[in-house]
């Protein structure tokens, strides 16, 4: 492997004569004024500030015909359950909401329990 052949990353280069090559050299840059940090953050603020007037009636905006349309036809689009699917689901989630509901219900009279000796005792 021929590490000398690669080019150095970062730092200063070593000067090695007048035709020194700066291939890989870091650029060094002043740090900018707090005035112009302070522009660029300026320019940042209104860059991100809403261009929309004060007052928008938005719902107004958002309640109309065409809006309705676009949602009645992706209604149209969706893949809706069989009877059959939609009831083996629904018992699905309530049976793993009892089971789960069962657990932290038996995990809280245990604790309960533990603590009302431990609160005697002392």
């Amino acid at each position: 492997m021929a590490m000398s052949r690669r080019a150095p990353r970062g730092g200063p280069t070593p000067r090695a004569g007048a035709g020194a090559s700066t291939e890989g050299a870091r650029v060094v840059t002043a740090a900018p004024s707090s005035q112009a940090a302070a522009e660029r953050q300026e320019r940042m603020r209104q860059s991100m500030a809403p261009s929309r007037p004060g007052r928008v009636r938005l719902l107004g905006e958002r309640l109309n015909a065409r809006f309705f349309r676009e949602a009645w036809a992706e209604l149209k689009k969706v893949h809706w359950p069989s009877r059959i699917q939609a009831r083996n689901l629904t018992a699905m989630v309530v049976g793993v909401a009892f089971g789960v509901g069962m657990i932290l219900g038996g995990m809280d009279f245990i604790f309960t329990r533990v603590f009302q000796f431990i609160l005697q005792r002392g």
